[in-house]
């Protein structure tokens, strides 16, 4: 139980960093919760199914290729991952009447992204430990979030239709 309490943890401290943050116009919590549920099931089903379509498209067997490897975790993994979450947010969150700041698309995509964060993090820690937990607490976690608030603000020309241009 301690292990899955570090887990999560790293994850409820950017979440409530992340909400502190939204000055404005405070996001409806049971809107941010259901993201954040979204994020730790549905990005997760999304995922699983994308991971198997690749490893029939393009089958990365080989542990000991460097280029395999490489492959792998920037091409297949991080895309994957990433576009999971996408699709949350796009499909979920901006749709609601409650997204309607500039800031907004980085408060539900960080909960996504923490969602997923969280069940990631629960599975890793429970197979490897507490140092495990310690180390993806500044490395895996906060990477979850920084990746998806880059996306968000590098697509926020998507959002100038809104009135927004941040």
């Amino acid at each position: 139980m301690n292990n899955v309490l570090l887990a999560v943890a790293p994850v409820l401290i950017i979440i409530i960093y992340i909400y502190c943050k939204d000055k404005y116009e405070k996001e409806p919590k049971g809107l941010l919760l259901l993201s954040f549920l979204f994020g730790a099931v549905v990005s997760i089903i999304i995922t699983t199914i994308l991971y198997l379509g690749f490893d029939i498209l393009l089958p990365l067997k080989d542990k000991f290729s460097v280029l395999e490897q490489f492959i792998k975790a920037f091409f297949v993994v991080a895309l994957v991952e990433e576009f999971s979450k996408y699709v949350i947010v796009r499909y979920f969150a901006q749709p609601r009447l409650a997204f309607n700041e500039p800031f907004d698309g980085i408060v539900y995509a960080v909960m996504v992204s923490m969602g997923f964060a969280a069940t990631e993090n629960v599975l890793y820690v429970l197979e490897g430990g507490a140092g495990v937990a310690v180390l993806r607490a500044f490395t895996a976690v906060p990477a979850h979030a920084t990746f998806v608030k880059v996306k968000v603000l590098v697509g926020s020309k998507s959002n100038v239709y809104r009135g927004y241009a941040y």
